[in-house]
């Protein structure tokens, strides 16, 4: 696989400050962590908004939230081969059932944006052969 679809490192050091980073501007008022938000972004390098960390236990934990947050965006790999798409649909499965949820979103956030599709975990998980969908992730991007 080539090093651009490598899953990037995350540097542990920072985890736990943006655990607590997080925790406050998902505990605070709306309109009112601007220091936080602040101090995420010097610490990530991106910018953040309130709306990313609102309510974030209702879709994942505080953990995977973190390292999402710490991780690079996802590039944008337009001319994906089927056996890259095999290799990512079994990384995203595997992470799926070992409990590698950060992975497992960076790698369908990786997908799609490389593909414009909006629904590749409806693919992934349709439980079909990998080959299989694969094949259909390359014909519903055209």
């Amino acid at each position: 696989m080539r090093k651009e679809l490598d899953l990037p490192r995350i540097d542990d050091s920072k985890l736990d400050e943006a655990e607590a980073l997080i925790a406050s501007i998902a505990a605070r008022e709306p309109g009112t962590a601007a220091a936080e938000l602040e101090a995420l972004s010097a610490l990530t390098g991106k910018l953040h908004s309130e709306v990313e960390f609102l309510e974030y236990w209702s879709w994942t934990d505080l953990d995977t939230l973190a390292r999402l947050t710490l991780a690079p965006e996802p590039p944008c790999v337009p001319d994906l081969s089927r056996e890259e798409l095999v290799e990512l649909v079994e990384i995203i499965q595997h992470c799926s059932v070992t409990g590698r949820e950060w992975a497992m979103r960076y790698y369908t956030a990786l997908l799609r944006r490389s593909l414009s599709l909006p629904n590749v975990m409806d693919f992934v998980a349709s439980g079909e052969d990998v080959e299989v969908i694969a094949e259909k992730l390359l014909q519903a991007a055209r």
